[in-house]
């Protein structure tokens, strides 16, 4: 098996590697892209492949080596497909690529308004044909004008995405692919124009953009063995079809992929004991993980593949039962949850959000004006409260109060709980301000294309907290903090643990607790009992110091 070479002088590690025959001719003087650790590295086609991993530790170069085979594998195998015709949604899935690729790497510095302007210009200059464009010639020579130009100022990221996958395009689909990365630079400029501008309201171009999926991808032919990719699609079909959140299915695929890399093939019946306690030793030995990420992220991913294929008399057994992780103590500088002068900044922000001057989309305001007020009085996750519907807030022999419900989208332990509201977000008017809205969710678009939107308001509010509120202590979660938070003041009011997992939605701490129902009266008496945090125009507590939004959040 090809492994890591090191260089006899500068003892750095090497991936060289043979260019196929069948493809040495097609492939020489080719530029590709490969991964290299966390960067990306252009490498030329010759009679083999050589690069430098960028590193003089044995096993980081393993890793690298296996990771950067993988994507030489797959640029073979789009080599040996040849030019493929693109369908429309690959295209434009491509394409969002593209504008990612500018819209999210660049938006935390952005720079100035004028500097997106000129890209737009540009990009017209090109669309037009250039200089040629500008006079009165022939549409033929207009033409080649154009396509000089579209290929001059695109061709260049084209070629980069192309390289990543390792696809070769026909001339129809370049030229379709060109079209649309010049709207998805144009889209992209006008994001980052506004973010330059302190505009950081919610992105809505990226939802128009298709999930990727590789066409050679969908041409592999059936392997003769089970694959650990055959594992994983079967597993989540399981897996969606008990109800289960999408974003499990999003955070184990690279996981998987790893592991393939790591081993070198897909043969699931190959892999055994031994393997997975070498790929956990060497990812931990590494640095690249923690134990407790192993166990609670890749052990639990390998193994629930491999579960559902010994399950289904796939595999003879699961290679990951016995295998444990080193125990690992989490050192812990500072409480999980917000000081009371953290919650009060975020809460005081969040008040001012109302009537902040500047421009945003309407659920993004209604989102940074309510999201921290419910979490704050329920101890609920984020992303329950992101995606309550009009509906789900109602009132019951006087109480009001919150559904939070599996039916609206992802709730944890899937059972519907009732939260009623604390009479100080009553006298906000936060109900009065969800009765004029219309029918469907409050805090994400109605029309989208994401396939969890309130995750995606739920994210954004973290960066607003972070960026917008100036909350930015690395060593607690911006969301999840409310959680903490909770529990330390609910603790402080008496009010039962029993109580307070039926409003979190935490695990109860024995069977009784579970008998009984969540009736509103009786948690409203405990939900009330809560102190109230202090209103916009009162002072803060303690000695914190309190900035504005707009003082906080810069472009």
């Amino acid at each position: 098996m090809p492994r890591p070479t090191k260089h006899p002088t500068t003892s750095t590690y090497y991936l060289r590697v043979r260019t196929p025959s069948d493809l040495r001719e097609k492939a020489k003087g080719r530029t590709i892209t490969l991964s290299i650790g966390p960067q990306k590295a252009k490498v030329r086609i010759g009679d083999a492949v050589k690069v430098s991993l960028q590193t003089k530790d044995w096993s980081e170069a393993k890793e690298r080596f296996r990771i950067a085979e993988a994507d030489l594998e797959k640029i073979w195998e789009g080599l040996r497909h040849g030019p493929l015709k693109l369908t429309n949604k690959q295209v434009y899935s491509f394409a969002g690529r593209f504008y990612r690729l500018f819209a999210e790497t660049l938006e935390d510095d952005p720079g100035s308004t004028a500097l997106w302007q000129r890209v737009k210009e540009a990009n017209a200059f090109a669309a037009k044909g250039g200089i040629l464009g500008t006079f009165g010639i022939g549409e033929e020579a207009r033409a080649r004008g154009v396509a000089k130009e579209m290929e001059k100022r695109f061709g260049p990221f084209l070629d980069h995405v192309l390289g990543e996958e390792g696809l070769e395009v026909d001339q129809d689909s370049r030229w379709r692919l060109l079209q649309a990365f010049k709207d998805a630079a144009d889209r992209s400029a006008d994001k980052l124009e506004r973010n330059a501008g302190g505009d950081y309201s919610e992105d809505t171009n990226a939802a128009r953009y298709p999930r990727w999926t590789s066409p050679v991808a969908q041409k592999d032919e059936p392997t003769s063995y089970v694959s650990i990719g055959q594992l994983f699609r079967l597993w989540q079909k399981q897996h969606e079809a008990l109800g289960g959140a999408k974003s499990s299915v999003r955070r184990w695929q690279p996981v998987i992929d790893q592991f393939i890399a790591f081993l070198g093939h897909d043969n699931a019946d190959k892999v055994t004991r031994a393997d997975v306690v070498r790929w956990r030793q060497e990812l931990i030995d590494s640095g690249k993980i923690s134990p407790n990420t192993f166990k609670k992220t890749n052990r639990a991913a390998l193994s629930s593949i491999f579960a559902v294929g010994v399950d289904n008399l796939l595999v003879p057994f699961n290679p990951v039962d016995g295998v444990k992780a080193p125990s690992q103590k989490r050192v812990l500088e500072r409480p999980q949850g917000f000081t009371k002068e953290e919650a009060e900044t975020i809460l005081r922000a969040a008040t001012a959000a109302e009537t902040d001057p500047r421009h945003m989309a309407d659920h993004t305001r209604f989102a940074r004006r309510w999201l921290p007020w419910l979490c704050a009085y329920s101890g609920a996750r984020m992303g329950e409260m992101a995606q309550l519907r009009k509906h789900d807030v109602y009132v019951k022999d006087g109480i009001h109060c919150i559904r939070i419900t599996p039916e609206a989208g992802t709730v944890k332990d899937k059972e519907v709980r009732v939260v009623p509201l604390h009479p100080h977000i009553v006298e906000q008017g936060f109900v009065k301000a969800v009765s004029s809205k219309p029918a469907g969710p409050l805090f994400y678009p109605k029309k989208t294309k994401d396939e969890e939107p309130w995750g995606v308001t739920r994210d954004n509010l973290a960066k607003w907290i972070r960026k917008g509120v100036g909350v930015t202590d690395k060593r607690i979660k911006p969301n999840h903090a409310w959680r903490h938070r909770f529990k330390t003041v609910a603790d402080a009011a008496g009010i039962e643990m029993k109580y307070q997992n039926r409003i979190t939605g935490h695990a109860a701490a024995n069977i009784g607790d579970y008998y009984g129902d969540n009736e509103e009266e009786t948690l409203f008496r405990e939900v009330a009992k809560l102190p109230r945090y202090p209103d916009a125009m009162e002072a803060p507590s303690g000695n914190a110091t309190i900035k504005t939004d707009v003082e906080n959040e810069t472009a």
